[in-house]
């Protein structure tokens, strides 16, 4: 399965049984990246029941001579088209810069050829990973096995404590209102394809997944869920969190979006500063959210209108598979928020 020191093992993950062994992994590796963990047990089960991952075949877990989680690499595959798989790395710190990550790498890239032929005839497929930019080991290890930087993603925040967040200015036509989970579902869904189908890398995923992802791996807060209608249409919307392992006091922003037919109206501001008043009323004292930081809408721009920091950097690596058509979202069609 891989290539390990003497008294070292390797074993796909077996979700329930490795619940706690993945959160103390998991969450070695954020502390010694930026001091706080940032997994709990309900994400682990819920990464390792998405559909598109299967852990029996798609996962590998490694423990060292002593028994001790070592390193992991899943491989998830969850876009339509097959042509952006993800592969999920941690290494212990201490271990990043031996050859137990050079090992998961090439096992990952293995996978990866091996499932080349899902993808469409001609397409372009390449592994995705992403990094904190504070983690220089494992970011050496990436690039000595021919990965390569593609994006800078942000993760930005603003400190409800000190910011002035004015009333939202709404738009002639808006009204606001929470989701209701089995009414809307599915419309979200469409309006969240449409707004990140002009954002670089994106590429389609079904509603099943979709769906697992925003209630099983994320909790679902649909009374945090704030949609902008124009009468029966969502023509904007933010997903919002109540909090995120670790930062209790942290509110968070997974999805903001406007359509493209909304734009340029000032709609995702006023979103976004509603947001930002809820969360702030019920007690966040920060509100965050990621974002590309070479974002073709130019959101970043937004964000720091609206009191918005950067925090914290990440790198988007990519290894490729097979040249080709690229049939990712690389350039932008349509005006931004």
């Amino acid at each position: 399965m891989i290539d390990l020191p003497a008294g070292w093992t390797a074993r796909p993950v077996r979700p329930e049984a490795d619940v706690a062994i993945l959160v103390e992994l998991w969450n070695s590796v954020a502390i010694a990246e930026y001091g706080v963990g940032d997994v709990d047990e309900r994400l682990v089960r819920g990464a390792y029941s998405l559909p598109a991952l299967n852990p029996e075949t798609d996962s590998c877990l490694v423990f060292d001579a002593d028994g001790r989680a070592a390193g992991l690499i899943d491989y998830y595959d969850g876009d339509d088209l097959h042509v952006s798989p993800y592969a999920f790395l941690r290494v212990r710190p201490g271990l990043a810069d031996t050859k137990l990550t050079d090992a998961l790498l090439a096992r990952v890239e293995r996978i990866g050829h091996e499932r080349v032929g899902r993808a469409p005839a001609g397409a372009r497929v390449a592994l995705v990973t992403d990094i904190p930019s504070v983690n220089g080991p494992v970011i050496a290890a990436l690039e000595r096995n021919g990965w390569r930087r593609d994006r800078t993603d942000w993760t930005m925040e603003i400190d409800l404590a000190t910011a002035s967040v004015p009333e939202p200015d709404w738009p002639d036509g808006i009204a606001l209102r929470t989701a209701d989970l089995e009414r809307d579902a599915r419309a979200i869904h469409a309006a969240e394809t449409d707004f990140f189908s002009d954002h670089y890398g994106f590429v389609a995923e079904s509603f099943a997944e979709w769906f697992h992802f925003r209630t099983e791996f994320r909790r679902a807060e649909p009374d945090r869920w704030f949609l902008a209608m124009d009468g029966d249409e969502i023509a904007g919307m933010a997903l919002c969190s109540s909090s995120r392992p670790g930062e209790p006091d942290l509110g968070w922003v997974s999805t903001l979006g406007v359509r493209r037919a909304w734009r340029r109206r000032g709609l995702a501001l006023a979103i976004l500063q509603h947001a930002f008043r809820v969360l702030g009323a019920r007690g966040k004292r920060r509100v965050g959210l990621g974002v590309d930081a070479q974002s073709l809408t130019g959101a970043p721009r937004l964000y720091q209108r609206a009191g918005m920091r950067i925090v914290r950097e990440s790198y988007l690596y990519e290894r490729l598979i097979r040249e080709g058509r690229d049939l990712r979202t690389t350039e932008l069609s349509e005006p931004g928020p």
